[in-house]
């Protein structure tokens, strides 16, 4: 499995996971959405992000459990930032698992400070690829 320079938002609020992916699209970043715990786990075994913005509360896997489930399948180093809107949730949340979270709602600014601390922004280069001189050559008919 190797790892891709994408950001996965994990959150079921659609408009928020749409609002973040556009935002980080415009900033150079690319970005990816999961809106389930299950999904998640799908999309990160599948091709290991280089961070992953997981909502504390999701229906049916917790992000709780999907951070249990990283650990105990070898996949603890992919960055989790928890996000949530529980502030004493995060609190108790906050220790060398989780040295980061995100209290919702969120400035833009705060979202951006935080994905660099982990995540470079995708370079895109266009190529112009161009044929070697053409050097004219002589024929001769004996």
């Amino acid at each position: 499995m190797e790892q891709i320079n994408d950001i996965l938002i994990v959150d079921d609020d659609t408009a928020l996971v749409d609002f973040v992916v556009s935002a980080l699209r415009d900033s150079g970043y690319v970005a990816c959405a999961a809106y389930d715990g299950e999904s998640a786990l799908l999309a990160i075994e599948t091709a290991r992000p280089a961070l992953v913005l997981l909502d504390l509360h999701l229906p049916g896997l917790s992000g709780i459990d999907v951070a249990t489930h990283l650990r105990r399948h070898d996949l603890v180093d992919v960055p989790v930032v928890l996000m949530t809107g529980d502030a004493p949730a995060a609190a108790l949340l906050a220790t060398a698992e989780f040295p980061e979270y995100l209290l919702k709602p969120f400035h833009l600014d705060t979202l951006l400070a935080c994905i660099r601390r982990y995540v470079r922004r995708q370079q895109r280069h266009i190529r112009t690829l161009t044929a070697p001189p053409i050097r004219p050559v002589r024929i001769s008919n004996r």
